[in-house]
């Protein structure tokens, strides 16, 4: 800060430093740990939460020390500790060991979402902490709020890019010892013990750069900020004329992209960061122009038909299909989202200053924020959990038919809450109770069944098979496919048991002989391997003989396929293209061997 004298600076810098130091010998122990597979590796429960404090609670107290009170410092400091420990420990708890079939392992690690969404949480809750104790009171003014917001995250970025350019100064040095056959150089700064404690002490040292250069940060700040408000016209304008056009088009068009929640809510983000920009703090010494101030109104006032529309979609799928993990994270996403919008539209009233409501609205966005990422990553509003009782309610109503039901969902993609559900489905009394009994224990016995091949019956329940009527021949599906010579590459619908796929009959040969074309992705839409086209040869063998590539997978293309709505190309080359407006579908051929 400029408030600080030389003597406290270089005390301040000397404590970042070996702030970073420790953490970089702590993550480098943990991650030898790791690969090595030693303790405190061998043990999810202590494991991730030792490696979500020694990742995040540094740096708490890096950017704090030197900025916040004693007082305050510590008790963020342990406050912040125990939340990311409990944080990691219940990721943990999620996924229990019987969750990872044959192999058995634990999971040690949480999924990148936590780690993502921590960091976002810790971002919020430092600075709400940070601009209180700044004008020592509960609640700072705006302008508090957003000199710290802009100040740690123009801190962040900034050291991360010093961290990188530090690496690729290090890499030049090594590529010119190489050029002289001095390749010592290069094995020194690959080693862990070098290169993650260097990372950590990089990234400290730019903090405080960053930190005592509070000119810098501003000038960059106002930069960035100047420029982002004048892409406000242009989203403004591009929100308006997607609207206007949803009149002419309709809606189905934007429920077929099967993304359309999370287009709406990314559109709606953007909308209120440029707002953002162009309000910056609300003080008439950054009044934007009135270009600026006109748009800024008009895409406050958009932000609403915006969220609608993506809570629509969301409760569209929910009331079709019950609730899944992402649906839930998308009802948090739009619990902000919809705060934001009508407070925005109302703030767009004209009176008193522009959009003057603003800047009690972003605090208050702030702390909700603040409170759906705890409840999503807590027990308070699991996602799984929820998404389980809601598959397990649809089961029983019969809104989903026995034959139907994603067991595959419960057993791999739901953590212990989906172990749970299959083990009560191992004794269900409800509709179909005999068959639902079958694949419940089935697909817990995976790790049992996993080195015979699957029955028929699995194959054919793994399918759903297009054009609408059609079976898959008794070949294909009596074939011995575990054992197959590509049994490694092949769509895991046809190894494993309660994997779904999607088959399509069609002539790409142009020989007047249909081969089946297996497409990796349930009827949920999700992606549960790979592609694969199968030809049968003059035995009544089939083949797996090309890839069909990743364009195949889009939900859009699809709903076309399903319909039948495509044309095939004329034989030209060894498989045909697909057309599917405009969209062609290729087919990568497996390299064949010579003949002897």
């Amino acid at each position: 800060m400029d408030d600080r004298t030389e003597a406290q600076n270089r005390a301040v810098f000397a404590g970042r430093l070996a702030i970073g130091l420790v953490q970089g010998l702590a993550l480098y122990f943990l991650n030898l740990a790791f690969t090595d597979k030693t303790w405190p590796a061998t043990d999810g429960f202590l494991y991730a939460p030792l490696l979500f404090v020694s990742l995040y609670v540094p740096l708490i107290v890096s950017i704090g020390i030197g900025n916040l009170r004693a007082a305050t410092l510590v008790t963020w400091t342990l406050a912040a500790s125990a939340l990311v420990a409990a944080a990691a420990w219940y990721a943990i708890w999620q996924w229990p060991v019987e969750w990872a079939g044959i192999d058995d392992h634990p999971r040690i690690v949480p999924e990148f979402a936590l780690f993502f969404f921590t960091l976002v949480g810790l971002y919020i809750a430092h600075v709400l902490i940070s601009a209180a104790d700044s004008e020592r009171r509960w609640l700072a003014q705006y302008p508090a709020y957003f000199d710290c917001a802009w100040k740690f995250l123009l801190q962040g970025v900034l050291s991360a890019c010093f961290v990188g350019v530090f690496w690729g100064v290090l890499e030049l040095g090594a590529a010119l010892f190489s050029i002289i056959g001095l390749d010592g150089f290069r094995t020194f700064i690959e080693h862990r013990w070098f290169a993650v404690p260097a990372t950590t002490l990089a990234f400290a040292a730019a903090l405080h750069v960053t930190d005592v250069r509070v000119g810098l940060i501003r000038g960059v700040r106002s930069l960035g900020l100047a420029l982002l408000s004048w892409l406000l016209p242009l989203m403004a304008a591009l929100a308006a004329a997607f609207l206007v056009g949803l009149v002419f088009t309709g809606l189905k068009p934007l429920w077929d992209t099967r993304f359309a929640a999370g287009d709406l809510l990314t559109a709606s983000a953007v909308l209120v960061i440029l707002i953002n920009a162009a309000f910056q703090d609300g003080s008439q010494e950054h009044r934007p122009a009135a270009v600026l101030r006109i748009s800024g109104s008009l895409a406050a006032l958009l932000l609403m038909p915006l969220v609608a529309l993506s809570a629509y979609a969301v409760a569209l799928r929910v009331g079709q299909y019950g609730w899944t993990t992402d649906r839930v994270n998308s009802v948090g996403c739009l619990v902000v989202a919809g705060f934001l919008a009508i407070g925005y539209a109302l703030a767009a009233i004209p009176m008193g200053p522009w959009l003057g409501r603003l800047a009690r609205l972003n605090i208050l966005a702030a702390f909700l924020g603040l409170l759906v990422i705890i409840a999503l990553f807590s027990p308070i509003a699991d996602p799984m959990r929820i998404a389980v009782d809601s598959q397990m309610a649809r089961l029983a109503k019969g809104s989903v038919k026995a034959e139907a039901f994603d067991y595959g969902y419960l057993r791999w993609r739901s953590g212990r809450f989906g172990l749970d559900a299959l083990h009560r489905l191992e004794h269900w009394e409800g509709p179909q109770a005999s068959y639902v009994r079958d694949k419940a224990h089935a697909i817990l016995n995976y790790h049992v069944m996993a080195y015979t091949a699957p029955i028929a019956q699995d194959l054919a329940d793994n399918f759903i098979v297009y054009p609408a009527g059609r079976k898959l021949p008794s070949a294909f599906l009596h074939q011995d496919w575990l054992h197959d010579p590509d049994a490694s590459s092949l769509p895991a619908c046809l190894t494993t048991a309660g994997v779904g796929c999607q088959a399509f009959f069609l002539d790409l040969a142009g020989d007047g002989h249909e081969e089946i074309v297996v497409i990796g992705t349930d009827k949920s839409g999700t992606i549960t391997g790979s592609n694969g086209v199968f030809a049968e040869d003059e035995k009544g063998v089939w083949h797996l003989t090309g890839r069909p590539n990743e364009l195949w997978q889009c939900p859009v293309v699809l709903k076309a396929l399903k319909r039948g709505d495509f044309s095939l190309a004329p034989p030209l080359t060894a498989a045909r293209e697909v057309d599917v407006h405009g969209t062609h579908l290729t087919i990568d051929r497996l390299s064949q061997a010579c003949p002897n």
